[in-house]
């Protein structure tokens, strides 16, 4: 009798776990595009600030106490290495703040640095136990609404750009940064919850690409469709009829493009086509050279922010060196453990012929990500948080672990 009301409370306090973190997703991720256009547009005041600080430390301690045992039990070596990483950012910025380190951008480093870590923690607790059918449902007419409100709203610089016309507000709007991370999270959970369901898998990927490209956010457009075609392939070399198929989209799409490029209108994503010569891929190179001679001055400890000088705390490298400068070579080594440890899951899975929504989130964010840290982000994005707690459910869910 004990027993069975042991695993009865166990159950509901799954059962509460997992609402909790769903309705934690729907407030972060959806609650962030919706917060910054009703603000853009006049329709609210600025009374949550930036909204995901706010709302992530909100829920940061209900979400944490909830789910305790993520920090302390079963959680294997790709976590406990995450945690790692969360724990030497910590130890970090602490100590270079205490150091007044860098000079002139102490406080704004700090901020920064707690923020990802913040960021970070609450998108892994939220990963591994929202529900993944109910936000791909969700998300599926979240897809369609954001792809209305993007496209019925076309500034100026044809892009969904509400930051410049929201007027005396636009320094509380989000950039096109911040609306593409709620557009591509939210895409990428639907696209592969309904990967293998054609027929409502390619109206959801045309209205979230042409949502993507009309916000004006390069990398994430970029890197959703590199990551959906990876996958795409991945399931493709399994048969030589579906690989056959892949090869027939991939033709159609780069028809697509090659004849409608004349069609779109002007904007900065036309610099997709030119990034050698555009003025932010020069920048960004620039800041890796950076980004080499500041480790090559300290290979093993770094030199935590000393790029600010150069243009302040967003002139890091736009890449995982950015690890090794601010965190030093320790730091850097275990992002490569990290993302060597969760790729040789995928292609365990892949010899393994998965093909569950769990772990089809955990490979699309797997490459999104990798890819993201390749090319553009920092070592304290976000979405890391995200892909090592998708991680953790599709291994907890394959073991059959129940948390």
């Amino acid at each position: 009798m004990l027993r069975h009301y042991e695993v009865k409370l166990k159950l509901s306090l799954n059962q509460l776990q997992v609402k909790l973190a769903t309705l934690s997703f729907l407030l972060l991720f959806p609650g962030f595009f919706f917060y910054h256009f009703a603000l853009g547009k006049g329709f609210i005041p600025p009374f949550l600030g930036g909204y995901f600080g706010i709302v992530a430390a909100f829920l940061f301690v209900p979400l944490a106490l909830l789910n305790i045992k993520l920090f302390v039990k079963n959680i294997g070596l790709p976590v406990m290495i995450f945690f790692s990483i969360m724990f030497l950012i910590l130890s970090v910025a602490l100590i270079q703040y205490s150091l007044g380190n860098p000079t002139n951008y102490t406080k704004e480093m700090f901020v920064w640095s707690m923020g990802g870590l913040l960021f970070n923690l609450v998108s892994f607790i939220v990963a591994s136990r929202l529900s993944i059918e109910q936000i791909a449902k969700a998300g599926y007419w979240l897809i369609a609404l954001m792809f209305a409100i993007v496209v019925f709203n076309i500034g100026d610089h044809g892009i969904f750009y509400i930051k410049a016309e929201a007027g005396y507000l636009s320094d509380s709007v989000a950039t096109y940064q911040g609306f593409a991370r709620s557009i591509v999270v939210i895409l990428l959970i639907t696209s592969a919850y309904y990967f293998h369901k054609g027929v409502k898998l390619y109206p959801l990927v045309i209205l979230g690409i042409i949502a993507l490209f009309l916000n004006g956010a390069r990398t994430e457009f970029a890197l959703f469709v590199c990551s959906l075609a990876f996958v795409y392939f991945f399931y493709a070399i399994t048969s030589f009829k579906k690989l056959v198929g892949f090869l027939f989209v991939m033709v159609m799409a780069l028809f697509s493009v090659v004849n409608v490029i004349d069609l779109l209108p002007d904007s900065r994503m036309m610099q997709l086509f030119e990034l050698a010569s555009s003025t932010s891929g020069q920048s960004r190179l620039e800041m890796f050279w950076l980004g080499l001679e500041l480790i090559s001055n300290n290979p093993f400890l770094g030199s935590y922010g000393s790029y600010t000088a150069n243009g302040g705390i967003g002139s890091y490298p736009h890449n995982l060196l950015s690890a090794w400068v601010n965190l030093g070579l320790f730091g850097f080594v275990l992002y490569i453990l990290l993302f060597l440890m969760l790729w040789k899951v995928a292609l365990k899975g892949f010899l393994q012929k998965k093909s569950d929504e769990y772990f089809k989130v955990f490979l699309i964010f797997l490459v999104f990500v990798t890819a993201s840290l390749l090319v553009s982000k920092d070592y304290s994005y976000m979405l890391m948080g995200l892909l090592v707690g998708f991680y953790i459910q599709y291994r907890n869910k394959d073991k059959g672990i129940l948390c």
